[in-house]
């Protein structure tokens, strides 16, 4: 089963990333995300043996063992892919706690022998898929902040028209 890590997005982050989504709509052709899967993915573990899927849980709840609640602030738009069928994507200032937190479940992925998708962390948000950037102007991203307090083992279900994320695994970060 295709599966990955992610720190779910405090409820004013995930507001704001809808309204930016909803002024991208009239500016911008391609495949919305819907708002509802919006989140920050720690660690891409792909197609994971219904029998490692405990081990991933464990290297989850390890990971998350130390770590408080933290929060994170909405940056600047980027792009992956050409600029006629780009994934337009919501970054995030600077966060340390955040890149400790990938570190860390990245780290303990490894060592349950877990493997993941190594590329560097690079904390955003997908807004979109095949966009057509290529003319018109983008509006300007919505900023918010609040604390992430959750992160979760995800299942991804891509044979819909739209992807469906379903929680396996999720840790409550305590203060």
């Amino acid at each position: 089963m295709r599966m990955f890590i992610a720190a779910d997005l405090p409820e004013s982050v995930c507001m704001a990333l809808a309204e930016t989504s909803a002024q991208l709509r009239e500016a911008v052709s391609g495949r919305f995300v819907s708002p509802d899967s919006f989140h920050i993915t720690l660690a891409f573990l792909g197609d994971v043996f219904a029998g490692d899927v405990s081990h991933a849980a464990c290297a989850l709840q390890r990971a998350c063992a130390s770590c408080e609640p933290f929060e994170v602030s909405l940056a600047d738009f980027g792009t992956f892919g050409k600029r006629s069928k780009a994934t337009l994507w919501q970054g995030f200032d600077r966060c340390d706690e955040l890149c400790n937190l990938a570190d860390q479940v990245r780290g303990c992925l490894r060592g349950n022998g877990i493997s993941f998708d190594d590329k560097k962390f690079l904390p955003h948000v997908t807004l979109m898929r095949g966009a057509d950037l290529s003319g018109g102007q983008l509006p300007m991203p919505q900023r918010a902040q609040g604390a992430v307090t959750r992160v979760c083992l995800y299942r991804s279900d891509l044979s819909g028209p739209h992807p469906v994320y379903e929680a396996w695994e999720t840790v409550e970060l305590q203060a």
